[in-house]
């Protein structure tokens, strides 16, 4: 094998050779880091001695071996070469010879061989060089016994003249080096016979070529050698290592040949740090304790040695390839070092590290890695510093730090009150990535509350979590506790008192009037926790509907809130303010955006309620295909027991979304039994009633749909949460009245709804118009039809859409006015085809009101080529000025055309032009038209000015995507 990159070297030592033949004797050093190839050279200086006629004795120091007198002489004089009495007189030692009492590179001392000894030894060398050649190579010199060192000290300044040639190796030395390593070259240095041969790591270009001569060279031309020179430092030893790793585990699917760190690369960088020496050893260790936390920085702190010695060790560490810049080269290296020391050895400098950080300063995330690595909480600050490292873990969505860190925590704990900290923020961790665990963590909880062991704020966040998975009683004693806690004078109590009962009577407003009389907090506070204010929203909301103030925050609490565990309730509410507002379009973008970034934080938990959320979301947009997809995918995330109460919430979207599209669900009345009990006290348990009371009626199960809606209504009524807005549950009470012949009591509900609920409101608006109109007489019925068709276009349900226009469709077909009984029974079935609503498709089929579109050139037989444009383009949704300006004429000749074209085609106006007057080509453009172009710009603009008017700036948000703007 080629030596690479030591040219100069080999050179230099064939010279020596040559002039110990001609009897000119010489010593020589071969230095340099651990691992540059020392030995490999001295290999091949043995090789080449021999082959020009010379006695090669070759001899290896070990530091277990320092404290043996004449350890590495032994060795040289055990050769063949020298007779048994020979080798004896050598090594006769006396008795009383001092010992070297340890194995410690940097504590030796110098103890002279005695005078004779040294003599015989000479006389001996000096007889073999008389006869032949004599090559002397001792390998680690570093680690030779000083009785050794002595003897060759001895023999180095007398063999000038003769026939031996002295070949020593030894690492460089570092700052701090004891005299005794050094005492050997100081005395050599003074002799005109000595010199040195330094190596240096490979280079990125030598690296290369010992690649070629392990790999072959085809491999190494498809190599990058740079990566295998940033890995190793262009240690030969760690290259060599990298390979057989490389060839036992090949990276799959690499362009080139990578190189991998493994097993064999960590043994290597083992075997150098433990044979440079205790003093660049114990560093490497220091380092990498401190590495974990990315500490470096306070190595010479921990090490309690001056800085200048430690920079000079830690270049010493860099020279042989382990370090880069005072950092590990790779993860790896730095693990094995890590798996070199005991585990006492790990946990005493883990627990230093923390010390020294902790009174540094530093912040707590930084010192609980190493109280983590440790596994100790001991100390008296370890409770505070592991609790604030957990809270900085979640905010990272480090879940697993987390629960390490509240283990330490845990162990460190020193009364009650911190222990049930710790559990409550382990339930905490538990939810985002277990929820089931999470629930059977509330039980110690549970436990605590009922023993009066519960401070006020962790009563708040325990009521918090029992909203989800608590029994009636629970809620109702920590809502006691609280109200206890309130009369203390701190306006922290009141403060908290006043923001549970907010977040109480949000979800929960059955069980707010049993909790202790519900007394009303004792002076004016500011809601205490971030759900506080939101949950005061959507109460107000739910008892007196929307105004521009629950909207524009609604709306600021979206874009200033970042996600995170105390504020996910936070906006979870935000967002049911905008739904139960009649602002699905808004929410639905908020909502996407918060769904992505829970996805993309792998919270389990977060995903399922704002895929519920989106999945409302898509039912109030008639997207029932949507709404199935995500109630699933909420429901699937989580088990039944850790929904909870808020279970109701898909189940109810799943089961709208079925009666929408008549598909079949699993989740229909028999699942009843399955869903928890106290659902029933909360508005998800009206949601579902709701939503149960429609897939009855769909599927004509009708007294049992009118208990349910029937239900539904009195628990909203009672609650002082009837609004339409929220649940609809009149107009399907109206609908199942009418089959069942009850026309008086529909009557009442229908204008009862009516007059709830205001134009700023077009979704809610427009259903109750389709329902007034159902008990109206015939010639009122067609108006209240058309204005619900204008609102619920621009409010963006297209199943209510959809049901209108079907209502529409029949009114005109009793009126005899077949064209346009067509005409808009062919936009409710375009409508139930794209988005699936089968039931209504089945409908408009029964009634024979589904006909095939109007053909064109039905149109084009009847009016002429200017009025055909001109109504082409009304059909399309243009204004009359906008169709002036294409066309290139007045306003006036556009409405002339648009009169003749209406009274030829029998129509009222633009809202009942054939579809299949606009031109195929047009249709294609502008892509399938939604409900609100269908019905023309004109209409839509009127009725939202209506609403803007009535609602304020409050409802105009963005429909862009706004958490993608304004969460940056």
């Amino acid at each position: 094998m080629v030596l690479i990159e030591r040219e100069t070297q080999v050179e230099r030592l064939r010279e020596l050779v040559a002039d110990c033949c001609a009897g000119r004797g010489n010593v020589v050093c071969v230095s340099g880091p651990v691992a540059s190839g020392k030995t490999e050279l001295l290999h091949f200086l043995g090789e080449f001695a021999a082959g020009q006629g010379a006695v090669v004795l070759h001899a290896t120091a070990r530091c277990a071996e320092q404290g043996v007198a004449l350890g590495v002489v032994g060795q040289i004089f055990r050769h063949r070469q020298f007779s048994p009495a020979d080798r004896e007189r050598a090594l006769d030692m006396p008795e009383n010879t001092p010992r070297i009492p340890s194995c410690d590179a940097d504590l030796l001392t110098h103890d002279p061989v005695p005078a004779r000894v040294s003599q015989v030894q000479w006389q001996l060398l000096r007889a073999l060089s008389e006869r032949t050649p004599v090559v002397l190579i001792v390998d680690d010199l570093h680690f030779a016994d000083t009785a050794s060192l002595d003897t060759l000290i001895h023999v180095a300044r007398l063999l000038r003249t003769t026939r031996i040639l002295l070949a020593v190796a030894e690492r460089d030395t570092v700052a701090g080096s004891s005299a005794a390593d050094l005492s050997w070259r100081t005395t050599l240095l003074r002799q005109r016979h000595f010199s040195r041969l330094r190596l240096r790591s490979l280079s990125p270009r030598g690296t290369g070529k010992l690649l070629t001569q392990l790999a072959g060279p085809l491999r190494a031309a498809d190599t990058d050698s740079e990566a295998w020179f940033r890995l190793s430092g262009g240690n030969p030893l760690l290259l060599r290592a990298l390979v057989e790793d490389h060839r036992e585990h090949p990276v799959s699917g690499a362009s080139s040949w990578e190189p991998v760190a493994g097993e064999e690369f960590a043994r290597s960088v083992d075997a150098c740090v433990r044979r440079a020496g205790r003093r660049m050893r114990d560093a490497a260790r220091a380092l990498a304790v401190l590495d974990t936390s990315g500490s470096g920085g306070r190595l010479a702190e921990l090490l309690g040695a001056p800085r200048q010695s430690v920079d000079e060790t830690l270049e010493a560490l860099g020279a042989f390839g382990v370090l880069d810049d005072a950092r590990f080269r790779h993860p790896a290296a730095r693990a094995a070092v890590l798996s070199g020391m005991s585990a006492v050895e790990r946990t005493a400098l883990h627990r230093a590290a923390a010390g020294l950080l902790r009174h540094a300063g530093d912040p707590a995330s930084v010192v609980a890695v190493h109280l983590v690595a440790a596994g100790h909480g001991g100390e008296p600050w370890a409770y505070q510093v592991a609790l604030e490292a957990a809270h900085e873990a979640l905010r990272r969505d480090d879940t697993s730090f987390a629960e390490a860190c509240l283990d330490v925590a845990g162990e460190a704990c020193a009364d009650e009150e911190q222990r049930v900290t710790v559990t409550m923020l382990r339930s905490l961790v538990d939810f985002r990535t277990d929820p089931d665990t999470a629930c059977r963590r509330l039980r110690p909880l549970v436990a605590a509350l009922r023993e009066g062991r519960l401070t006020g704020c962790q009563t708040v966040a325990l009521l918090g979590r029992l909203l989800w998975n608590g029994g009636s009683e629970e809620i109702s004693l920590a809502l006691r506790r609280l109200e206890r806690s309130s009369d203390t004078p701190a306006a922290a109590s009141a403060a908290e008192l006043h923001a549970a009962r907010e977040r109480l009577r949000a979800s929960h407003p059955a069980l707010l009037p049993r909790a202790a009389g519900a007394r009303p907090p004792r002076r004016p506070a500011r809601l205490a926790g971030p759900p506080g204010p939101m949950a005061g929203a959507l109460n107000r909301l739910l008892r007196s509907g929307p105004d521009d103030t629950i909207l524009r925050g609604a709306e600021l609490t979206l874009q200033t809130t970042v996600l995170d565990d105390d504020n996910f309730d936070t906006l979870h509410l935000a967002l049911s303010v905008l739904v139960y507002a009649d602002r699905a379009g808004l929410a639905a973008d908020w909502c996407d955006a918060l769904l992505r970034e829970s996805t993309e934080r792998d919270v389990p938990a977060w995903q399922a309620l704002f895929a519920a959320v989106r999945a409302e979301i898509a039912v109030r947009q008639g997207d029932a295909r949507l709404a199935e997809r995500h109630s699933r995918w909420a429901m699937g995330l989580m088990s039944m027991r850790s929904w909870g109460v808020l279970i109701g919430s898909p189940v109810s979207s799943l089961m709208l979304s079925a009666t929408a599209t008549g598909t079949a669900t699993d989740l229909g009345a028999p699942a009843t039994s399955a869903l928890p009990e106290q659902m029933f006290e909360t508005r998800f348990g009206a949601q579902y009633l709701y939503a149960r009371g429609r897939w009855r009626l769909a599927h004509n199960l009708l007294q049992a749909a009118l208990d349910d809606l029937t239900r539904c209504g009195r628990l909203m009524r009672e609650w002082d949460i009837d609004q339409p807005a929220f649940v609809p549950w009149r107009g399907d009470v109206v609908a199942t009245l009418l089959r069942l012949g009850r026309t008086e009591e529909a009557r009442v509900l229908a204008a009862e709804q009516l007059s709830m609920v205001p134009v700023t409101q077009p979704r809610a608006r427009g259903m109750a118009l389709r329902t007034a109109a159902s008990v109206s007489d015939p010639r009122r019925r067609a108006t209240l039809l058309r204005e619900a068709v204008d609102l619920l276009g621009v409010g963006g349900d297209r199943l209510e859409l959809a049901h209108a226009l079907a209502d529409l469709s029949e009114v005109h077909s009793r009126a005899g006015q077949s064209g346009r009984a067509r005409m808009v029974a062919g936009r409710a079935s375009a409508l139930a085809e794209e988005h699936g609503y089968a039931p209504l498709s089945d409908r408009l089929a029964e009634r024979g009101a589904r006909t095939a579109p109007v053909e064109r050139d039905t149109g084009a037989r009847v009016l002429s080529s200017s009025e055909t444009q001109v109504a082409s383009l009304a059909a399309a949704g243009l204004s009359n000025r906008e169709i002036a300006e294409k066309l290139f004429v007045t306003v006036s000749t556009v409405e002339q055309h648009l009169t003749h074209t209406y009274r030829k085609l029998r129509v009222r106006g633009r809202a009942d032009l054939p579809l299949a007057l606009v031109e195929p080509d047009r249709r294609e453009e502008a892509g399938p038209p939604e409900p609100e172009d269908r019905l023309g710009r004109q209409r839509e603009r009127r009725v939202r000015d209506r609403a803007q008017t009535s609602a304020g700036a409050s409802g105009s948000g963005s429909s862009s995507s706004p958490r993608s703007v304004s969460a940056s």
